[in-house]
């Protein structure tokens, strides 16, 4: 069994993974045709990319929860593509979390592996005042991620995760001028 998705990545909640094995279904191709012909399931929609916020270009709590939002919900696509070229870029160096996420994209690419639903979506619930040593922007949130599976080049069900809701910590700061992601993890108990 392998650990994936934005909810149970780095820690978070682990989901249940079945893995139940799929089989090919064979028939004739035809009645003349004694020939097992295997039919393929049909290639699932990639996700589109979420539209960069135009909130991201500004400086300040604004512009970083904006942030925020885009980096968790481009986790559909990231993993259905294996494209995490903004998804690094975003990350900070720091980020556990978006190391774990990055490296999963990718394992799925190249296993040949089909992902498909994990769309997801943000609630900023609280908004913390900006770190004045470390210019981190804290907040505390909602992250809804709905049902996702991934299958096998060979059919069978590597993930299938029931919706989630969760509460988490999402921290962004700035490197070079841009937004990244420094952390998400449970909101520590002694919140205040």
């Amino acid at each position: 069994m392998r650990a994936i998705g934005l909810i149970v990545t780095a820690g978070l909640v682990l989901t249940a993974c079945t893995g139940s094995p799929g089989e090919s279904e064979a028939s004739p191709s035809s009645a003349d045709d004694p020939t097992p012909v295997v039919s393929a399931s049909p290639s699932p929609t990639v996700p589109p990319k979420p539209e960069r916020p135009e909130a991201m270009n500004r400086e300040d709590a604004e512009g970083a929860a904006a942030a925020a939002k885009y980096f968790i919900e481009l986790y559909p696509y990231v993993m259905a593509t294996g494209d995490v070229e903004e998804f690094k870029a975003m990350s900070h160096r720091a980020c556990g979390f978006c190391e774990e996420l990055t490296t999963q994209a990718l394992a799925i690419r190249d296993q040949g592996e089909i992902f498909v639903g994990g769309e997801t979506s943000v609630q900023i619930t609280k908004e913390y005042r900006r770190d004045e040593v470390t210019g981190i922007y804290p907040f505390d949130s909602k992250i809804t991620q709905e049902a996702q599976t991934i299958t096998a080049p060979d059919g069978s069900v590597v993930l299938d995760a029931d919706r989630e809701v969760l509460e988490r910590r999402i921290e962004m700061g700035r490197r070079a001028g841009e937004w990244v992601m420094v952390t998400v993890a449970p909101i520590p108990e002694h919140n205040g």
